[in-house]
């Protein structure tokens, strides 16, 4: 029996395709690499919908066949929303930090919008309309994850969802409010995609725990892989382009301009506690407001990137001597996995008190940035404690156990129904 999956990770391509901008975070790194993985499997047919804002370079990357939702406004209307500010007088809304192109464009998506019929999220995606699949997977309780249940349901075939983060378990989720979350989400369509996934896979026991209290819904732990030895042949190859050649190793930071979860503005007033210490912060885009008031008021101690290629990072890890990391909240952070591989020390200002202890991985600075910046001087002196995370990883976020796992409950979920 041939199993055919689709995953949907919308923002995935640039993870997938190193020749095209745009950023990509944990739940794109997650999706593809299990999806590479499954698609070397016996027995399974691997297909992958993203979203470009032009054709895709290719159709096949290895075994998994690609689809895409082509949406060339996409990077240009969220730059625009995220510098969108409500004002108490005529015209109600005011444009931070403006561009001529803004000129353009701001016009030009307002009449598309006029003319645009808005639908549901739960209605069905005509992008997989297509798509032969047994099985749909989608990553994230949100709006684009309703629409892909929606079109499992109406396919008559069965859903996945793969939660994100522990924001994903969010209890002003309810039928009936008129929450939205900071990606803008009604709560009525959280509630909804977390109700009509024919089965939900959590990344940690906190978030099953969560899931069944605040929800009533049961699931299934697949924790998050890491391909260790692809990680590593990566690490041992010829350096590339060396992204700070001033100095001779740093704290690293990688995560996205995200006021509310990633938090970068705590970095910085971390950096500024440790004006001895570079700091090399791989930022990509998201809120274009933030990202210039972090890059006025960093210390001359912080670098910025915006991005990288993924099979890069095994290099820019090989030269820190800490990762940081300043989430409110995660699901669970693939980068940890990649630090602790690494054997690279993690500072964790907020999150996964529990994975550092367990995996002797690094420090919890409990929400401390005080604390946080006193281990970084610590690990920078080397009078820090020896963290050394790799055996847990290796022992419990291998690949091929988790995609081995991965396959056994989708080859279950598709007999049964």
């Amino acid at each position: 029996m041939i199993v055919k999956v689709c995953f949907v990770a919308l923002n995935a391509y640039p993870a997938i395709e190193p020749r095209v901008d745009g950023s990509f975070g944990g739940i794109e790194t997650r999706a593809w690499t299990f999806s590479k993985a499954l698609a070397e499997m016996p027995g399974f047919d691997v297909e992958f919908l993203v979203r470009h804002t032009d054709a895709l370079k290719d159709y096949r990357y290895g075994k998994v066949k690609m689809h895409s939702l082509v949406d060339p406004y996409y990077e240009i209307r969220t730059s625009l929303i995220s510098r969108l500010q409500r004002s108490n007088a005529f015209p109600w809304m005011r444009l931070r930090q403006p561009r001529l192109s803004d000129a353009y464009y701001l016009p030009l998506l307002a009449t598309l919008k006029v003319f645009k019929k808005r639908t549901d999220p739960r209605q069905p995606e005509p992008n997989l309309n297509n798509v032969e699949a047994d099985v749909l997977l989608t990553f994230g309780v949100q709006s684009h994850s309703a629409s892909v249940i929606a079109s499992a349901q109406e396919k008559g075939i069965p859903s996945i969802l793969f939660l994100g983060s522990d924001s994903d378990l969010d209890e002003n989720y309810l039928p009936g409010s008129d929450y939205v979350s900071a990606y803008r989400d009604s709560a009525d369509v959280c509630y909804w995609v977390i109700q009509n996934a024919d089965k939900i896979l959590c990344q940690t026991q906190f978030q099953q725990d969560r899931l069944k209290k605040v929800f009533d819904r049961d699931s299934e732990l697949i924790k998050n892989p890491i391909d260790v030895e692809t990680w590593d042949q990566r690490t041992g190859s010829k350096p590339g382009q060396d992204l700070y050649p001033e100095v001779e190793r740093y704290a690293l930071w990688v995560g996205r301009a995200d006021p509310v979860h990633k938090r970068p503005q705590d970095l910085i007033e971390t950096a500024k506690l440790c004006p001895e210490i570079p700091f090399l912060v791989i930022m990509n885009k998201r809120d274009d407001v933030l990202e210039a008031d972090l890059k006025n008021n960093a210390p001359e101690n912080v670098k910025f990137i915006e991005k990288i290629p993924f099979e890069s990072m095994p290099m820019v890890f090989s030269k820190a001597f800490a990762f940081v990391n300043t989430s409110a909240l995660e699901g669970f952070p693939n980068t940890f996995l990649q630090a602790a591989v690494s054997r690279v020390p993690i500072v964790s200002l907020n999150v996964e008190e529990q994975f550092l202890a367990a995996a002797n991985a690094g420090f919890y600075a409990a929400g401390s940035i005080d604390k946080a910046a006193e281990q970084l001087c610590a690990l920078w002196k080397k009078t820090a404690p020896e963290f050394n995370g790799r055996d847990y990883v290796l022992q419990h976020h291998d690949l091929k156990q988790q995609v081995d796992h991965l396959a056994l409950t989708l080859k279950r979920l598709v007999e049964s129904t």
